[in-house]
């Protein structure tokens, strides 16, 4: 079971996860997290559960982890503005994907808009989810699914799914690399919150196939011809060029890239 008081231990931010809500089994930790009321700002609150038995990905897919191997968690922000929420999803890829590299010593990529993949296998996959009351924005939760110690794979899973452990041939500390990573999302998220232009290039240098003609699917349908990969921009859309040298622009429900 997850050490709920070792992963305190490590944890080093200043408000990111310092609301702590634990649970051995939930259905969905976004589902949870977007329920959070009570007068004080939910901002920063961390929602875990060792056993997610009903997880959700992208395109309404089901995110399946094995009980208390995996680290399934939601995290809650509160931006002032209702902005950018794909460059927000992505600052936090890169955020998991730079531990990542770095503790276990392996080569993670960001797949668009919101993967990311060791040695072609989705190693992590993230939901980003909002709440408005009106036209105001209440809150941003952000959902990660990352496979820390799992060794099989059931189904299709087996040979599109990976983890930590799979790639490394050893075991890994959740705790600590939940707290590691909470670290470096915290710092993300400042960059994120403060327009800072170096955070879109250090993510589209992680992103796959940025800067190779790649091929494009938007609304299920295959573009004719191939793309530039040219990444995100600083408003979180995809940019591209085609073969007429004309950038095109695309928001993340739009288009996936064939890289």
């Amino acid at each position: 079971m997850f050490d709920s008081e070792l992963f305190e231990n490590h944890l080093a931010t200043s408000w990111l996860g310092r609301s702590f809500y634990f649970f051995e089994e939930l259905p969905s930790t976004n589902s949870y997290a977007k329920q959070l009321n009570g007068e004080n700002s939910q901002h920063g609150a961390l929602v875990l559960t060792d056993d997610q038995t009903g997880g959700r990905g992208q395109y309404d897919r089901i995110w399946k982890a094995e009980p208390g191997k995996n680290l399934t968690f939601s995290l809650v922000f509160e931006p002032q503005k209702a902005e950018r929420f794909t460059l927000l999803t992505l600052a936090c890829a890169l955020a998991v994907s730079e531990i990542v590299n770095a503790c276990a010593e392996v080569d993670t990529k960001l797949k668009w808009p919101n993967d990311i993949l060791c040695n072609n296998k989705k190693l992590c996959g993230i939901l980003t989810e909002t709440q408005f009351s009106g036209n105001k924005l209440e809150r941003v939760v952000v959902g990660l699914g990352l496979n820390i110690n799992q060794v099989e794979f059931q189904g299709e899973l087996a040979e599109k799914a990976t983890s930590l452990r799979k790639e490394c041939s050893k075991e890994f500390s959740r705790e600590k690399v939940l707290a590691d990573i909470l670290q470096k999302i915290e710092y993300r998220y400042r960059l994120w919150n403060q327009f800072d232009a170096d955070l879109v290039k250090q993510i589209n240098r992680a992103l796959i196939g940025f800067g190779e003609w790649t091929r494009l699917e938007v609304n299920d349908e295959q573009l004719d011809g191939e793309f530039k990969f040219l990444g995100v921009n600083e408003s979180g859309s995809l940019i591209a060029l085609n073969k007429d040298y004309d950038i095109r622009s695309f928001s993340h429900e739009q288009v996936r890239v064939q890289a």
